[in-house]
């Protein structure tokens, strides 16, 4: 199901047409066990847009999440997460960001305490563009 949702996205990525100036390219989760993200993202001149799938594939106590920061030259960075809440298996997610120079991406598992999502470990940081 995940192989023909993944070939869905990027026959559909392939037949859109890209502007000029913007770029556009899949990627996939590949460091944490347990952690199953992949997705799309688009870059223009003003704005990034990243959409994933976020499923949790272990059955434990610990919940999948995705860290991610979006980079540029002369402007802070941010640190989000993305995190599946208590009782979902999977969900599709879309984030943005005005910053458009590198997406760098992390798969974490951690637990929900009340309202607040709380890392308990984390793959590698890995830049997507």
């Amino acid at each position: 199901m995940v192989t023909l949702a993944a070939g869905a996205i990027i026959t559909a990525l392939s037949l859109t047409a890209v502007p000029a100036g913007a770029e556009a390219g899949f990627w996939r989760s590949a460091g944490l066990r347990g952690v199953d993200a992949f997705g799309v993202y688009r870059t223009h001149a003003a704005r990034a847009t990243l959409s994933f799938l976020l499923k949790d594939v272990k059955k434990d106590r610990a919940v999948a999440a995705v860290r991610f920061t979006f980079t540029e030259r002369h402007h802070g960075n941010s640190v989000r997460v993305a995190a599946l809440r208590p009782g979902a298996h999977r969900a599709w997610q879309t984030v943005s960001s005005a910053n458009t120079g590198h997406l760098y991406v992390q798969e974490c598992v951690g637990t929900w305490h009340r309202k607040v999502f709380r890392t308990k470990k984390c793959a590698g940081w890995r830049r997507r563009y």
